[in-house]
């Protein structure tokens, strides 16, 4: 399985997360072949299994439509299902800066973002789900390192650094805390203060 986090392990990080906020209602953003996805459905049913806590998982991906690096829809379900963690996901082919349309206000308790982060996509993600997180709730993008800022194609096409948007964002200044784990790619958590 094909993921930027495969190589320090952040499937423990993922775990770790989700076993201590033990969150309900989860949504992630690019999910690729569902190596987090896979990781936070575990954790969910982790919690269920110690806890009787019913989690679930509605993850969005544009796959074949994606014009760059993507799997087929087929395939991540496949690899949820090989996985025996089908229960826990739900899987949608659409466009990530819609999905939010789809959610009410204070419903969401976690979320995760990867696709292709940039500062730009900060920003419009802290637009679009600031007032879908309840209180409490937790938002994790990939990246937010000066490393990850630097890789090959956000210097090339001079896309805006995404932790100088962290660190700038009025949304996330007023009402969040967030953190940064440096292994690269890098994760940055935001907690919306309660």
């Amino acid at each position: 399985m094909h993921s930027s986090y495969l190589t320090h392990n952040y499937v423990a990080v993922f775990k770790a997360m989700i076993s201590a906020y033990q969150p309900i209602n989860c949504v992630e953003l690019g999910v690729l072949e569902g190596y987090s996805a896979l990781a936070i459905a575990s954790g969910l049913k982790e919690n269920f299994d110690k806890h009787g806590a019913k989690g679930h998982l509605v993850a969005y991906d544009l796959f074949e439509e994606y014009p760059y690096r993507h799997v087929s829809y087929e395939t991540t379900k496949k690899n949820i299902d090989d996985a025996g963690l089908s229960d826990w996901v739900t899987l949608y082919q659409e466009d990530a800066f819609r999905a939010h349309s789809f959610h009410g206000p204070n419903t969401v308790h976690f979320l995760h973002v990867d696709l292709s982060n940039t500062g730009d996509t900060v920003k419009k993600i802290m637009e679009f789900w600031d007032n879908l997180m309840v209180q409490g709730g937790i938002i994790c993008f990939e990246g937010g390192s000066e490393e990850r800022d630097q890789i090959e194609w956000m210097t090339q096409y001079k896309a805006e650094p995404i932790k100088k948007e962290l660190e700038t964002n009025s949304i996330i200044e007023a009402r969040y805390v967030f953190a940064t784990y440096f292994k690269f790619p890098s994760l940055t958590c935001l907690l919306k203060k309660r």
